[in-house]
């Protein structure tokens, strides 16, 4: 799993700003604030492990689109 998070590694890293988490009803959802466009990854437990990683590495959570 830990390979396949590593493709992501682009919302962390600060190669492409403005990556952050949403708060919803059904969930966490990861953005982009400047772009305003979501990012889905399918495959559930992978994405968990993206949004975990992306605590980890001090992403922003917010409750709210900005």
């Amino acid at each position: 799993m830990t390979a396949e998070a590593d493709e992501y590694a682009f919302l962390w890293n600060g190669t492409e700003e403005g990556w952050v988490v949403i708060r919803t009803d059904a969930g966490e959802a990861i953005y982009n604030a400047r772009t305003q466009r979501a990012l889905l990854i399918e495959d559930n437990a992978l994405a968990a492990r993206v949004i975990e990683l992306m605590r980890e590495h001090g992403c922003q959570f917010l409750d709210s689109i900005p």
